[in-house]
């Protein structure tokens, strides 16, 4: 039995991690160690452990808790033992130590075998899910940590395995009930149902990184806004990381290339800090920034070193074919590929840099293979961006087997679904193919359409593809200047935001004449400028009056 002293202390750090005083945390849980508490000891480890994980240093966090899990054991606490090692086990997982992550996840196995289902053998089922190697596996083990959760009233289990299972269903192309677990952990997690910040700090990482895998723009910005503010009042720096390289990737793709070059810079330095090997996914989008920009020699120093990291294939791949070696591409993609099975997000972003890499490499039937995987991908998941890539690459085929009608009208589908997703460079890399495959029939029209792509390619810095679009336009004939442009379709709401636009409107004067929310005027605004091909509001003022003059609405549907 611990003594009142031990208790008061224990007692007393625990309420620092709850508010995130690490600093006064450790110095408690310290004290307790020195003074040997015994029965306070695992308690003591395991909160002395978390404190140095939140400050920065990891390798000293996992061993402490690593003692507490043992301490548990030998206390017969199976439960915490079991909870500790799991959280052991994610940290070597994580960390590229996959022996140790296993022998770890083995012990809280064992802890727990034979006893009545508890909290204990939740906690395992989290570990198998995050372990788990395919899809399936890791939707059935959170399936069973979410249901011990609930039977056990444990709410930090029952937080992080909707997290975890939400992730697995999106992975899966299975978008809405994905989404919805998604949110219902979120809304969990924020309502303060949960009292260990680790959890929390966990659960948030699910829930952000599955966005950005599925490429859900719009969820991934507003949750990495919530979340960066979590880990700032919370000081958790491993966090911090990771939220902004979430946060990049969606500023990458929505256009917003200079921020994310900042954001992905600050999550390599605060990564760097605590935990270097959740560094690799920002390093590969900031090596991806680099090949678009033209600069192969620094895309090639970021990747330096980690050939053999999943996050890394593709950028490995898309800087082989950049510098005219698509062969290893192909092998590169053809590895990545082998290990993404069940998993149809980065199946179908691996498949579409394939059909470039074949491509290249004048393989047109394994083009056209990986195109055909691509479709009944999109087709089975119903995702916008999946269909997006698919037409692309379909397109992509299409010219090079000499189908110009086909490759137009899967050119225009891939414009439509980029250009609703607000993604420029898709998009403008679709308007490229689209002025290739006219190139033949309706010169002029695929001129403008050339002049539109380097015009976007201009604006966000992708110096490769402005390359491409200005051999393009040379190879048509004609200047490469700007051109006035009738604009993409405009869905309903966005052309009543125009229509304010050319009022003069400011986005809060928007979102109060539509009740919507600035943000949500702000996302409209930067569609339309991206889908007229204009680059500010008086350019799409002209637009506007072009449009009232007699050239045409260009509305599509809601």
């Amino acid at each position: 039995m611990q003594s009142p002293q031990v208790g008061d202390l224990i007692h007393a750090g625990t309420e620092a991690l709850e508010r995130s005083d690490w600093a006064g945390a450790r110095l408690v849980f310290e004290r307790v160690l020195d003074g040997d508490g015994s029965a306070g000891n695992a308690e003591a480890a395991e909160g002395l452990g978390l404190a140095l994980w939140f400050q920065g240093q990891v390798a000293q966090g996992i061993q402490w808790r690593e003692r507490a899990s043992t301490a548990y054991a030998a206390e017969r606490c199976a439960d915490d033992a079991a909870r500790v090692a799991v959280w052991v086990s994610d940290q070597h997982m994580i960390a590229g130590r996959p022996s140790a992550a296993r022998g770890w996840l083995a012990r809280a196995e064992r802890v727990v075998e034979g006893t009545p289902v508890s909290t204990g053998h939740g906690w395992v089922a989290i570990g198998r899910a995050e372990q788990a190697t395919s899809v399936e596996e890791q939707a059935r083990q959170a399936e069973r940590a979410l249901r011990i959760g609930r039977e056990t009233g444990a709410e930090d289990l029952e937080v992080l395995a909707l997290s975890l299972l939400g992730r697995a269903e999106l992975a899966a192309g299975h978008r809405e009930p994905g989404m919805r677990l998604l949110e219902e952990a979120m809304v969990a997690a924020t309502a303060g149902r949960v009292r260990n910040i680790h959890t929390v700090g966990s659960a948030y990482c699910h829930l952000v990184t599955a966005c950005a895998e599925a490429e859900e723009w719009d969820r991934a910005r507003e949750w990495c806004e919530h979340v960066e503010a979590f880990a700032q009042a919370h000081r958790a720096a491993p966090l911090m990381g990771v939220c902004r390289t979430v946060h990049a990737d969606v500023l990458l793709a929505t256009g917003h290339w200079s921020e994310a070059e900042v954001a992905l810079e600050s999550a390599v330095a605060a990564l760097d800090r605590s935990i270097p090997e959740l560094s690799v996914p920002a390093l590969a989008s900031l090596a991806e920034l680099r090949i678009h920009q033209g600069r192969l020699r620094e895309a090639e120093q970021v990747l330096s070193g980690r050939e053999e990291h999943p996050s890394s294939l593709r950028s490995l791949a898309l800087l082989h074919i950049a510098e005219g070696r698509p062969q290893v591409a192909v092998s590169l993609l053809e590895r990545g590929l082998s290990e993404t099975e069940g998993h149809a997000v980065r199946t179908a972003q691996l498949l579409a840099a394939l059909v470039d890499a074949c491509l290249a490499a004048g393989d047109l039937q394994a083009a056209e293979t990986a195109t055909e995987q691509l479709d009944r991908l999109a087709a089975e998941s119903g995702m916008r961006l999946g269909s997006g890539r698919a037409d692309l690459a379909g397109a992509r085929c299409a010219l090079a087997g000499g189908d110009r009608g086909t490759a137009a009208e899967r050119a225009r589908r891939a414009l439509r679904a980029f250009g609703a997703l607000a993604m420029p460079l898709d998009a403008a890399l679709a308007r490229l193919e689209l002025a290739r495959s006219l190139a033949d029939t309706t010169r002029e029209l695929a001129r403008d359409e050339a002049l539109a792509a380097q015009s976007a390619f201009r604006a966000l810095g992708a110096s490769r593809e402005l390359d491409a679009a200005a051999q393009l336009l040379r190879e048509l004939g004609g200047g490469t200047g700007p051109r006035p442009r009738n604009g993409g379709d405009l869905t309903s709401r966005e052309q009543e935001v125009l229509d304010l636009i050319a009022l003069g409107m400011s986005n809060g004067q928007i979102a109060k004449a539509l009740r919507i929310s600035e943000k949500t005027a702000g996302h409209h605004v930067s569609r339309i400028l991206m889908k007229l091909g204009v680059h500010n509001r008086a350019e799409a003022v002209a637009h506007a009056v072009g449009r009232d003059r007699g050239h045409g609405p260009g509305i599509g549907h809601e």
